[in-house]
């Protein structure tokens, strides 16, 4: 009789965990369906960047990928349909949260290719901390000197800007 109640409350959490994670995933897709329809495309064009360029990450040595998505952003085609650069940000930042292991230089890497497909002039900057002594690296977009993606709290210092030109 214990091992039958103990299966039966295994079955009821077990249950409660599925409709947990349908409702969350419900959730995603109700939030996805009333966008409206440029907005589906550039979550699903954040979505493409991040999984590729973290893909790319994982194969191949950094200055390889920072090659490629130069020459990608120089030879993308530019979409003049005046999308915001606060909506390009919101989408890479909510794109990076399905994407394993999107970090700063990821998020910046595909928004830099967003912004270039947008028509936006922007340059990814790359930075070091030693607060504390605590070695930290970032990596941000800054668009007219204003950072655009990747803010952070912290100061750090440039050692690297990524530039298409």
């Amino acid at each position: 009789m214990l091992l039958i109640k103990i299966y039966n409350k295994k079955i009821t959490e077990l249950i409660k965990d599925i409709n947990n994670a349908i409702g969350e995933n419900m959730s995603i897709i109700s939030s996805f369906i009333k966008l409206s329809s440029k907005d589906k495309i550039l979550a699903m064009e954040s979505l493409f960047w991040l999984i590729m360029i973290r893909v790319m990450l994982w194969i191949f040595p950094f200055s390889y990928v920072q090659k490629r998505v130069q020459k990608i952003a120089d030879y993308i085609f530019v979409d003049d349909s005046n999308v915001p650069l606060q909506r390009i940000s919101l989408m890479i930042l909510a794109s990076s949260k399905y994407v394993p292991r999107a970090s700063c230089l990821v998020q910046a890497l595909a928004g830099y290719l967003l912004f270039s497909k947008y028509g936006y002039n922007t340059l990814i900057k790359i930075g070091v901390s030693n607060e504390d002594g605590v070695f930290e690296a970032h990596a941000w977009v800054e668009h007219d000197e204003k950072v655009v993606l990747g803010e952070s709290e912290k100061k750090y210092k440039t050692i690297m800007d990524v530039d298409g030109g």
